[in-house]
């Protein structure tokens, strides 16, 4: 039957359109097996293409019209001539972060795919799952192969008939051998039934592989090098071309360099000022386009900017193509916060004396949000999780409100993308800044130290606790558990953050010590023990000493431990202390975001318990007020707690009347009855 795969070849050599091919199958028919497609089989991973959502799925990098045609153009020169002009089948392209690498790769493969000589397109993406491991990359590669070239498809699925464990990554089968084949062997098979003419002179097909040095995988990439330049070196005029891009690493850098197969193209030198003065024309007339402000001072001061401040500007941007993105859009955007309400006029010159270095951005921008609490935490979680998680899902490992994650974020989405709604990921711009994160003696301050990991760990296993008691349909149920049970899991858990606080530095010592102490309060309840008790205050009492006065956090260590020994051993010391530092919390509630009704209720209690062994009226009087608080501020009508509260107020005006046999009690008890019954 006749197949067309040279539809869109730009060889100057022959006008052949038509190729006969051998073979009794069908371009459009998906095979199946045990009842499955191929793609079902193959499991692809389906964000990894030139095709895929940018904004979700990083890189989000494209060339704007008119910059980098230069380099461009030779690209898809090289890939749309003939084996027979140019036999070196792989081409490099390198440079460093920043350079549009990807932007250029993106443009690339729009490019070919339009000429139909796509074959397939993998951009590898640094701590985003599966997309920075190799594993999965024959997979994905053969999947994408079938749709561009449905005649391969018969060739992969009888290897994989033959050897079914060639569709999983972790199975007897090197991934050299699945690589081979699943995408090399069965291209070279279906090119093989065409006639000679179209064998050699066709234009290529083109696979791109963006970012090969973002795969956490260094020998899987060096593999993945090794076994592409021996599959060409043994079918020299092969139709089939294999882009890769990445920075310069030495584990990438040694394979590629060493082979005369391989084409070497540095894109700093193909960085030229008029790129960058193009990207910033396109950029400005945009926004001039849309900006009043700016419309009037044009009509008013003629050119803006003008000549001289451009090239300034394109003088301190110098080639980085991610470096004049971010000025640009810290120029017309801002920093994203409420309180910035300068115009892209007044950020022109302060954009001029940005640190030209990605690493004093880096800092200039963190900067901005460092002294907000919890900064230090939603940064390193940012930075070493393993894939992106939403402001909602970072909120929830840390144990915060999504508020406070937001409010970190918000003034540094010059480089962090922030989506709008807390269940999109939140991405870096570019993955220089996880590298520079965890680098020391490039982020100074704001290091990310490996030993964070072992607070994740913590926080990972709580949610999953947490998540377990409040699931009864997932097999661990804690409530249908045993006491001794129970106690198992917790001695587990405890074990485990002892063992974690010497991993600990000095600053997350204190969260660390706390961690345990909520262990130890949760086993109370379990065993009883006096000593159990005792250790969760004397460990709270050192994470007390950690966060002198006036810490943020300090309000999170001591109170509640305090409050439950004096409840089992009676110690009004215990309580007056347990006071004593909730009051200190209450200067907190200006510190956003702050658990002002935990506090109040806690205060509620603990002067409530002091009333009964003292009969202070005093505390009475101030127990009141916060049980009055809590109603009038915060547990308002459908409140979940507000019965509760409502009770729990009455019965403190109750026990005032009782012992003054003051009437207005009495008046406000049934004030508060009668608002109830509506």
């Amino acid at each position: 039957m006749g197949t067309r795969i040279l539809e869109g070849s730009s060889t100057e050599h022959v006008d052949l359109r038509v190729i006969t091919v051998e073979g009794d199958f069908h371009q459009h028919h998906s095979p199946l097996v045990d009842g499955r497609s191929l793609a079902e089989l193959l499991q692809p991973i389906t964000d990894a293409s030139h095709t895929r959502d940018r904004k979700r799925s990083p890189p989000d990098s494209a060339c704007l019209p008119g910059t980098r045609k230069g380099v461009i153009k030779w690209i898809v020169s090289w890939a749309s001539s003939s084996v027979l002009a140019k036999r070196r089948h792989v081409l490099w392209v390198y440079g460093y972060a920043g350079c549009g690498k990807s932007a250029i790769a993106q443009e690339v493969s729009e490019q070919i795919h339009g000429g139909g000589r796509l074959l397939a397109t993998f951009f590898f993406c640094r701590n985003a799952g599966d997309r920075s491991r190799i594993g999965r990359l024959p997979n994905t590669l053969a999947s994408q192969m079938t749709a561009s070239l449905p005649g391969t498809a018969p060739f992969i699925l009888a290897a994989a008939k033959v050897e079914p464990q060639l569709l999983q990554t972790e199975s007897c089968f090197s991934f050299g051998a699945r690589l081979q084949r699943l995408v090399y062997e069965p291209f070279k098979a279906f090119a093989g039934q065409v006639s000679y003419a179209g064998y050699f002179l066709s234009s290529p097909y083109l696979i791109i592989i963006d970012g090969l040095d973002e795969c956490d995988d260094k020998e899987g990439v060096q593999e993945f090098i090794a076994t592409t330049l021996k599959f060409f070196a043994q079918n020299p005029y092969l139709p089939l071309r294999v882009l890769i891009t990445s920075r310069v690493e030495q584990h990438i850098h040694s394979c590629l360099t060493t082979d005369g197969g391989v084409f070497l193209k540095d894109l700093a030198d193909c960085c030229t000022r008029k790129d960058i003065e193009t990207f910033m024309d396109t950029v400005f007339e945009a926004h001039i386009r849309s900006n009043p402000v700016i419309q009037a001072h044009i009509r008013q001061n003629g050119l803006w900017p003008g000549r001289a401040s451009s090239e300034k500007l394109v003088d301190h941007i110098g080639g980085s193509f991610i470096f004049a993105s971010t000025l640009f859009k810290f120029i017309f955007q801002g920093s994203g916060s409420p309180d910035d309400h300068l115009t892209p006029l007044d950020r022109f010159p302060l954009a001029l004396d940005t640190d030209p270095g990605l690493d004093g951005l880096y800092l200039q921008t963190l900067a901005r949000s460092e002294h907000l609490p919890y900064f230090t935490n939603i940064i390193s979680t940012l930075a070493l999780l393993a894939t992106p998680f939403p402001v909602s899902g970072i909120a929830e490992l840390l144990g915060i409100q999504a508020s406070a994650v937001a409010h970190v974020l918000v003034d540094l989405q010059a480089i962090i993308q922030v989506p709008g709604t807390d269940d999109a990921p939140v991405t870096f711009y570019h993955t220089s800044l996880r590298d520079f994160l965890t680098t020391e003696s490039r982020s100074e301050r704001f290091f990310v130290p490996p030993s964070f990991h072992a607070h994740l760990l913590i926080r990972c296993l709580s949610c999953s606790l947490g998540v377990r008691r409040e699931t009864p349909k997932l097999q661990f149920e804690p409530t249908k558990q045993t006491a001794a049970a129970r106690l198992s899991n917790l001695e587990k858990l405890l074990h485990l953050r002892r063992e974690t606080i010497e991993l600990l530095p000095d600053d997350g010592k204190a969260d660390g010590l706390n961690n345990v102490a909520a262990s130890l309060c949760r086993r109370f309840e379990l065993d009883g023990l006096t000593s159990t008790i005792e250790e969760a205050v004397s460990l709270q009492r050192e994470a007390l000493n950690l966060r002198p006065h006036p810490h943020p956090d300090r309000h999170l260590s001591l109170r509640s431990a305090l409050y439950k020994f004096f409840k089992e051993a009676g110690s009004v010391e215990n309580l007056d202390e347990a006071i004593s530092l909730r009051r200190e919390a209450l200067s907190y509630r200006l510190a956003l975001p702050y658990p002002l009704p935990f506090t109040l209720r806690g205060l509620v209690e603990s002067l409530g318990c002091r009333y009964d062994k003292s009969g202070s009226l005093a505390d009475l009087d101030e127990a009141i007020g916060y049980a009055r608080e809590l109603v009038v501020e915060h547990y308002l009508e459908g409140h979940e707690r507000r019965e509760t509260a409502l009770d729990k107020l009455q019965s403190l005006l109750k026990l005032r009347f009782e012992a003054t046999g003051d009437r207005d009690d009495l008046e406000e008890i049934e004030k508060w009855k009668n608002m109830s019954r509506k």
